[in-house]
């Protein structure tokens, strides 16, 4: 693990404050952006931001300014989807004969979308990562991705989506509509990286391991596991995905804006913020409803944010895309690069930060920050690092993956370094005020994963939650813990001789049976006693996953094939071993089909961070390893009090209950509103067992994770 209070260090700008020696008082002020790294990522003052939560309201606006824009879309893609719709709409009947009362495509699909505009004369630019066909196959960035494509091009292309009427005057199953979109992507795909839509480009990257083994080194060098570190490196990714709106505003009335989001292009991330059980504006689950069923089994809530800039803080967001852009690889006939003179970067090199259009009153302040291992970036890091260690009320995170030790380590140090100072001060218990820590998560996505999120959680108090990695553990440190027997001296009888021979082989078969490298490295990595010693030093943390109900019970006219996530298919192989009939507590009496429960999680893809009501930072980064010095990622960050508090409040009031969404903000109202938000947790977690509604539309629940310890941990 990596000590972050030395990366601080270097964060830090000293600041001369003067003391008032009658008063005893002295006045500073709180350091929120990365202030040396200036030069690269500058602060910028002239911004309006706009917030949106999850993506039916995020996509909606997205689309609406890419109707609007008149010169230039550049996308920075984790992944594309061209069949997806980013604005849906409830059509056909009821049931449309099993395909369900929402059938694919009920809007403009995003592929239809960028080429309408790129024949409205609109340049159209998709960074896309893409680097093998068994990396890009198991995170399943690009849907219906060809193979092979021509990469010259003899005619343009007039490919559209089909339409709902054309769909509606056919009769076809649910398998040949699912036909009907694959064909679609796949034949868009080959049309858009062989440049047969005119005024849109396709250009794709690869992480650089050298690049990603520098950054490793410099910034998280004692990263654990050499498996570990091997994922961190084989397996990086481009996971930026900023959209950026006629920064060239050289045509018409331009909409210069720009996006910075977790969300995805990909329709798995399409979603509201009510998070139905079985929406169907979601699209068909096709992989695990079954086709026979009439009621159709729709995709898994997801949750995630994004953030609308206008202003300065677009000049950031073009660099980052013209240095993507200029050393991509094209798809189409004219290969290698375009960068130097003929570059983007060169031709965009005169606008500058004050050109830009900003709305009148623009005054939110903030800053653009990465991880790009290629120069060795690795500013999320340092703004995670730096917000952290400034709290001194809550700190919220909502990520999916929460899986860096190092971060709640740091908390815990400054924390202690607080306490230290206020006790030499000579202050009251009462004068030391709580810090809580409000943690949202999911299940973790891969089994692999279960060590390090157990040791994060761990450090947070929560490691009972992962019940059965827990005891593993605890079985382990247990066995360690063991002493051997002590030896007798020399010339005792031989039945002492021979107790202590059988002392020994118990002894050993003891150790040996619990002799597992990754169960040890989960026990030296998490205190003996996580929860006395986060009261000690005043941190009230809370770790919560979220769900969603089925009001309507429609699980019990619903069969699928297969279960939402790893940790569901972990729980029901635990029932089968208890139950008399060997069959999970979901699975039908025939023991083949599943009948969903009446919970089902809400997958969080969230990056977000606030602190105290005053900062808030977003993007594509999530709180492990990988994200923070391997793949290359881009978040923004604010510190202003008005945009936070009322995120905030949106945020919390619609996870836990519009009566828990954290009030002024207070000290005393965050106190109030952290115990009510464990107590609703306790009682939704109870009444899953009884199949009750959660309290007041909530979703939030107690963290939990059934699974045991993996073959190999993964970061």
């Amino acid at each position: 693990m990596t000590d972050l209070t030395k990366l601080l260090a270097k964060i830090q700008r000293s600041e001369t404050s003067h003391v008032d020696m009658l008063r005893r008082q002295s006045c500073g002020t709180l350091q929120w952006f990365l202030e040396k790294d200036i030069e690269t990522h500058p602060i910028h003052n002239r911004n309006h931001l706009e917030f949106f939560m999850c993506g039916e309201d995020g996509f909606r606006a997205i689309e609406k300014d890419l109707r609007a824009a008149t010169s230039t879309i550049d996308l920075v893609l984790w992944g594309f989807d061209p069949g997806m719709e980013l604005v849906r709409v409830k059509a056909g009947a009821s049931n449309n004969g099993g395909l369900g009362s929402a059938q694919w495509p009920r809007g403009t699909t995003y592929g239809d979308l960028l080429t309408k505009k790129a024949r409205e004369g609109v340049k159209v630019r998709m960074l896309l990562w893409y680097d093998n066909v068994p990396l890009n196959a198991l995170s399943g960035n690009v849907p219906d991705f060809p193979l092979l494509w021509l990469p010259a091009h003899l005619t343009s292309s007039d490919l559209v989506a089909p339409t709902h009427e054309w769909l509606r005057n056919r009769t076809f199953s649910r398998k040949q509509l699912e036909g009907h979109r694959s064909d679609y992507c796949t034949a868009w795909w080959r049309a858009a990286l062989s440049g047969r839509f005119p005024n849109l480009e396709v250009r794709i990257r690869k992480a650089q391991f050298g690049a990603m083994t520098a950054n490793i080194a410099k910034y998280l060098p004692d990263q654990g596991a050499l498996i570990e570190d091997i994922t961190l490196k084989i397996a990086g990714t481009h996971h930026q995905k900023p959209v950026l709106i006629d920064y060239e505003a050289d045509k018409g009335k331009p909409n210069t804006c720009a996006y910075v989001m977790g969300l995805n292009s990909v329709t798995d991330y399409w979603d509201s913020t009510d998070h139905l059980y079985n929406d169907p504006r979601r699209e068909i689950n096709f992989s695990s409803g079954m086709a026979w069923k009439e009621s159709v089994w729709y995709r898994k809530p997801y949750r995630d944010y994004a953030i609308r800039v206008q202003g300065e803080a677009l000049y950031n967001i073009n660099e980052n895309f013209v240095q993507g852009w200029d050393s991509a690889q094209s798809t189409g006939l004219r290969l290698g690069q375009a960068g130097g003179t003929n570059g983007l970067h060169a031709r965009r090199a005169s606008i500058k930060p004050k050109d830009i259009p900003a709305p009148d009153g623009a005054r939110h302040r903030a800053q653009i920050v990465r991880t790009q291992p290629e120069v060795l970036d690795a500013t999320i890091l340092k703004a995670y690092t730096l917000a952290s260690s400034n709290a001194v009320n809550y700190i919220y995170v909502e990520n999916q993956y929460v899986q860096l030790v190092d971060w709640p380590k740091l908390v815990k140090k400054i924390r202690s370094q607080y306490r230290d100072g206020m006790k030499a001060a000579k202050a009251s218990p009462a004068d030391i005020t709580p810090l809580h820590l409000f943690v949202v998560m999911p299940q973790p996505e891969r089994w692999e994963m279960v060590p390090r999120t157990y040791e994060t959680v761990g450090q947070l108090g929560a490691a009972e939650g992962m019940g059965k990695y827990h005891n593993t553990v605890q079985g382990k440190r247990k066995a360690d813990a063991l002493q051997p027997p002590k030896p007798p001296p020399e010339g005792v009888h031989p039945f002492e001789q021979a107790n202590y021979n059988k002392a020994m082989h118990d002894w050993m078969v003891a150790r040996q049976a619990d002799d597992s490298a990754i169960a040890r490295d989960s026990a030296q990595a998490v205190p003996v006693n996580p929860k006395g010693e986060l009261e000690a030093l005043g941190i009230k943390p809370l770790v919560a996953m979220l769900m969603t109900f089925d009001t309507g019970n429609e699980a019990k006219d619903i069969r699928i094939s297969s279960r939402d996530n790893a940790a569901q298919g972990a729980q029901a192989d635990e029932e089968a071993k208890t139950s008399k009939s060997g069959r999970a507590s979901d699975v039908d009496s025939y023991g083949v089909e599943i009948v969903p429960k009446r919970y089902r999680e809400i997958y969080i893809h969230s990056k977000l961070m606030f602190v105290d009501d005053v900062y808030t930072t977003l993007g594509s980064a999530n709180l492990n390893a990988r994200s923070m010095v391997s793949d290359s990622e881009f978040n923004i960050c604010t510190a202003d009090y008005d945009f936070t508090r009322a995120a905030r409040c949106e945020v919390w009031g619609n996870i836990a209950g519009k009566d828990l969404d954290g009030g002024d903000g207070s000290q005393q109202v965050t106190a109030k509103t952290h115990k009510s938000w464990i107590e609703r947790m306790d009682r939704n977690t109870k009444g899953r067992t009884e199949a009750l509604a959660p309290e007041n539309g909530s979703f939030i629940y107690r963290f939990e994770d059934p699974r045991g310890e993996p073959l190999v941990r993964f970061a």
